[in-house]
């Protein structure tokens, strides 16, 4: 009995050194709060954690402290357990928020798309001026950063706001003044593109304007583009407008072409000469040249057109009315 009694004794012991080992003081401690507790040093400090021994620093300042004052101090507190564990000293450093301008742009940006779901963060370009430089923010404050107020006007894109900074035992102010500007893709030429060129993806840029500035006839799709052909010379980065483009030219004024005559049960080819340009699907006239005769043919690809024999019938006939 005396044996397994020492034995208990020993392995209680050996238990509770154990625990105390799995808890040491803290040789770096972070915090967010403007006291330093018991808890902050000793992780496992029970009860006890959330008794205050210290200020802590300044926002996002740092100190030191001796290892035995900790001790000492956590020891009266009543963590009866609280040693130095063989440190000198611990460091201790206040949390801090960095707010700059981004952080403030960012934050309005925010708020004004809660207020008009239509917007997208992404499109608002902002520019604003107010805020003097980088301030340290309280983390434990409820809201660090605050929009405290705004007003925009969404056409002429100014915008007025108030917005507050927790720095711990204050609540630092700034009257912002700028403009916000909901911005719209378009797209232009990425270089020069000349008259009747043929666009193609890799010809076009997306360049992004103020949504008062774009028009109906800009083009913000690149497939509305891609595939038509250019009327006129387009200068590089120039918006693209929906009157810029046309189907490619296959026939231009003066070319030979192959007249395909279709007529039930067969198919007869002449050549001809174009007296108008088209595109594919444009109706221009051709001269037959083995029977001078103008005829109306469709353009369906490059040099060659098709003639609906119904088609110069009725328009034979109606013409002799």
């Amino acid at each position: 009995m005396l044996i397994r009694l020492a034995a208990f004794a020993v392995s209680s012991a050996l238990g509770f050194t154990g625990a105390l080992a799995d808890a040491p003081l803290r040789s770096e401690v972070v915090v967010t709060r403007d006291i330093v507790t018991v808890g902050d040093f000793y992780p496992d400090a029970g009860r006890f954690a959330d008794t205050p021994l210290f200020r802590a620093p300044d926002l996002g300042t740092s100190g030191s402290v001796p290892a035995s004052v900790v001790a000492d101090r956590a020891r009266d507190a009543g963590y009866e357990q609280a040693a130095a564990d063989g440190l000198i000293r611990v460091h201790v450093r206040r949390d801090a928020i960095r707010i700059d301008a981004h952080h403030i742009e960012e934050e309005i940006r925010r708020e004004l798309v809660l207020r008009a779901p239509h917007l997208k963060a992404s499109t608002l370009e902002l520019s604003l001026s107010g805020f003097s430089g980088p301030r340290l923010a309280d983390p434990a404050a409820v809201e660090p950063l605050a929009i405290e107020s705004l007003t925009w006007d969404e056409e002429a894109g100014r915008l007025d706001a108030v917005v507050a900074i927790s720095t711990g035992t204050a609540r630092e102010t700034f009257r912002l003044r700028g403009r916000a500007v909901e911005l719209v893709e378009v797209y232009a030429p990425a270089a020069r593109i000349d008259r009747g060129a043929v666009i193609s993806r890799g010809d076009l840029t997306a360049v992004k304007l103020p949504r008062n500035r774009v028009n109906e006839r800009m083009i913000t799709d690149p497939e509305e583009a891609v595939g038509l052909a250019a009327k006129r010379r387009l200068r590089a980065s120039a918006p693209l407008l929906s009157g810029d483009l046309q189907p490619p030219v296959l026939v231009e004024r003066g070319d030979k072409v192959t007249l395909v005559y279709k007529v039930p049960g067969m198919t007869l080819t002449a050549q001809g000469q174009a007296i108008a340009q088209g595109g594919k699907g444009d109706v221009v006239d051709i001269i037959n040249l083995q029977s001078r005769r103008t005829i109306s043919a469709t353009v369906v690809s490059r040099g060659r057109v098709v003639v609906d024999a119904g088609f110069q019938r009725t328009a034979s006939l109606e013409g002799a009315r």
